[in-house]
């Protein structure tokens, strides 16, 4: 079982380390084409659709991996209504994205308009892609997620690639918010490839994948989604809704600013996110399987590794992170970002805070995949909105005094509360198992290696992008090593 588990998140791995890779490379051709503040007015849009995108999804990806692993004889079915329900949400969703869009300063623009409108297609087609991908992961075929994902994005960079190059070159009397609307249509058109792409592959293990229209079944799966979905909805607003609260209470021109600093170390570490996303939905029919039979044993042992895994990742990834993190900045994007000229705080000072929030999401996510495994999904909901509310009035009583720097700390003290309310109740279901020892001998070879990296860096630095390379290669040899030797031999 767990060479399966591991067989399964290496392809998602696999396609995430190389959409990433695209992702940044993407990422570095907007922030060196764009001004900073058109670039906080990209990452804006992008933010507050983000906010309805989870809204429309609705956890509805997730139960649906559960709901194929407990029912495989009726896989088409639920397949099909779960498909019909997202389009249904979506559309709904996005109307009131538009609308609420007209109401907002700095929102209600025909080009800003525009863009939401494109985005909002651009979600539609992700839910439909998305729901596709549930059944191959329930299923365990995620091998050729790689490649419809990777053609995706090679895509969407290389229409992007002729806007900023030869569409709309820089020096030739640029209508940035016109070339940013071909920038979303890229986008669009990059997922509409994979969306296609994944459907195609997956009608091989249930044809047709239609539309399903059972009402009661429907009813049924939105009742039982609704609380996860709304816990989702939650979080994706605790951590986004700083960039649009960044917007409404700062100056236009200095909230852009803000945001362009802001939003650069967020987007590396929203991409980092996801990585271990994917090993838990690789897990989670494994979990559910193990809840659902009582097996003690075999949910001790997926909860251990589990946990192991994520704290190595995530130390692994705050280390050199913290260490390397102007490198990454300056290869990106361009020193404007470090500059204090520019603001009173720079890209570098957010990104060694959220780094944080990195660390604690992935042990958090832990816990929130066990709820789920649990159909505890009321319980989420609830340690959400706690958190929620924290998040938004933090950010709302110090964006105006301190700006950006402490909107990202406000986001790391909730995660951090996340992650101790998702411990606090998981406990009262599961037994948590804590080996002080592994914790301990990583915590002390973190540390050294921290020490080690940052006394080579300072006194024999190879150069911006060697440095990266080499140390970023030591970086993966250590969590590959780590992984065989303290969890591998003892697992497989």
């Amino acid at each position: 079982m767990f060479q399966k588990i591991a067989s399964n998140t290496l392809y998602q791995v696999l396609s995430k380390f190389s959409t990433a890779f695209i992702s940044i490379f993407l990422l570095s051709i907007l922030t060196k084409y764009l001004p900073l503040e058109v670039f906080g007015m990209y990452n804006k849009v992008y933010n507050y659709l983000g906010i309805f995108a989870f809204l429309a999804d609705l956890g509805l990806y997730t139960i649906a991996i559960r709901e194929i692993t407990e029912n495989k004889n009726n896989t088409k079915s639920i397949i099909s209504n779960i498909v019909s329900l997202r389009i249904l949400l979506g559309i709904i969703i996005f109307f009131i994205a538009l609308l609420l869009a007209v109401f907002l300063p700095w929102y209600n623009s025909f080009i800003w308009l525009s863009g939401i409108a494109i985005i909002g297609v651009f979600t539609l087609v992700s839910l439909i892609n998305s729901s596709v991908l549930a059944l191959m992961q329930a299923y365990m075929k995620m091998e050729f997620s790689f490649v419809s994902v990777v053609l995706g994005k090679i895509l969407n960079i290389g229409l992007v690639s002729y806007i900023v190059f030869i569409l709309f070159p820089e020096g030739g009397g640029i209508d940035y918010g016109v070339s940013l609307l071909y920038i979303f249509a890229a986008g669009l058109l990059g997922i509409i490839l994979t969306t296609v792409m994944n459907y195609v592959y997956a009608s091989r293990y249930v044809h047709p994948i239609g539309l399903g229209f059972d009402r009661e079944y429907m009813t049924h799966i939105f009742r039982i989604s609704l609380p996860y979905g709304i816990a989702l909805f939650l979080w994706v607003v605790y951590f986004k809704v700083d960039v649009v609260l960044l917007s409404l209470l700062e100056p236009q021109a200095a909230a852009d600013i803000s945001i362009a600093l802001y939003s650069l170390p967020m987007k590396i570490v929203e991409v980092l996110m996801v990585l271990w996303g994917f090993y838990l939905n690789s897990l989670l029919p494994s979990l559910s399987s193990a809840y659902t039979s009582k097996n003690t044993q075999t949910l001790q042992k997926l909860i251990d590794i589990s946990l192991k895994v994520l704290v190595l990742g995530g130390m692994c990834i705050f280390v050199f992170g913290t260490l390397l993190r102007d490198h990454v900045i300056r290869i990106i994007a361009n020193d404007e970002y470090l500059s204090s000229s520019v603001h009173l705080y720079s890209s570098s000072d957010v990104f060694g805070v959220v780094l944080w929030v990195l660390f604690l999401h992935f042990i958090s996510l832990v816990f929130i995949y066990m709820l789920i495994a649990a159909k505890r999904q009321w319980e989420l909901l609830k340690i959400n909105l706690f958190v929620t509310i924290f998040n938004i009035l933090g950010n709302i009583i110090l964006i105006p005094q301190y700006s950006f720097l402490w909107a990202a700390i406000v986001t790391v003290l909730s995660q951090l509360l996340l992650m101790t309310l998702g411990y606090v109740t998981v406990k009262k279901y599961y037994k948590i198992p804590i080996d002080t020892m592994y914790y301990l001998k990583l915590l002390s070879v973190s540390l050294a290696v921290f020490l080690s990296i940052w006394y080579l860096l300072r006194y024999f630095s190879l150069g911006l992008y060697l440095d990266v390379i080499v140390y970023g290669v030591l970086g993966g040899l250590w969590f590959l090593g780590a992984m065989y030797f303290w969890l591998l031999r003892k697992t497989l």
